[in-house]
């Protein structure tokens, strides 16, 4: 089972630091994290907010998701907060599982039905009652996790399309549906035999 992976993080016009953060984290043999957290405002406060989820999950890898987004939780109360959604697939069964908290997005390019969503809240002030989504997926399909600062509408162009490596699909994303206003990142991972 290969893996391959693109992502793009660009900050909001006028800021040197985006607030956002992503990681792709192969835990165990058959796991693998996506995530994208998004600090709320932007610059290096938002940043650190959302530095400090992300090194949680690095931290605790095997941890279930419920467990490393309520940890994150913890880990934000001195912060500004953040927003975040969690992506973790099994290699192995081919089993994926999604828990999101804010307004983090997730476009699944599958011929099964993957419809993560996320529920209200923020990392650091109001944790929401956890969701975890579990689906099976097939060899081939490609994820896109991506923050507020990109149009969900990317979802509707046919001309993005799954013939395109995971970097060129990020940075095509990137360029036509990022907003200038804000920090805007898109992870793509596509998983093959």
């Amino acid at each position: 089972m290969s893996v391959s992976w693109g992502a793009v993080c660009r900050p909001k016009q006028g800021q040197a630091v985006s607030g956002d953060v992503f990681l792709v984290e192969r835990f165990d043999p058959h796991g693998l994290h996506i995530a994208v957290i998004d600090g709320l405002g932007g610059g290096h406060e938002a940043a650190r907010a959302a530095e400090a989820a992300a090194q949680v999950i690095r931290t605790h890898p095997t941890n279930d998701p419920l467990d490393l987004v309520r940890q994150s939780h913890t880990a934000l109360h001195s912060t500004r907060g953040a927003v975040i959604g969690v992506l973790t697939l099994n290699l192995l069964q081919r089993a994926v599982t999604y828990v999101g908290v804010g307004n983090i997005g997730v476009q699944v390019y599958s011929s099964q039905a993957i419809k993560p969503i996320s529920k209200n809240g923020i990392l650091g002030y109001r944790l929401p009652q956890l969701l975890k989504l579990a689906y099976t997926y097939n060899s081939g399909d490609t994820f896109v996790v991506y923050s507020d600062g990109i149009s969900s509408r990317f979802g509707l162009d046919t001309q993005i399309h799954q013939s395109q490596s995971p970097q060129e699909l990020a940075e095509l994303i990137l360029e036509r549906y990022g907003k200038l206003s804000d920090d805007a990142t898109v992870v793509v991972v596509r998983v093959d035999e």
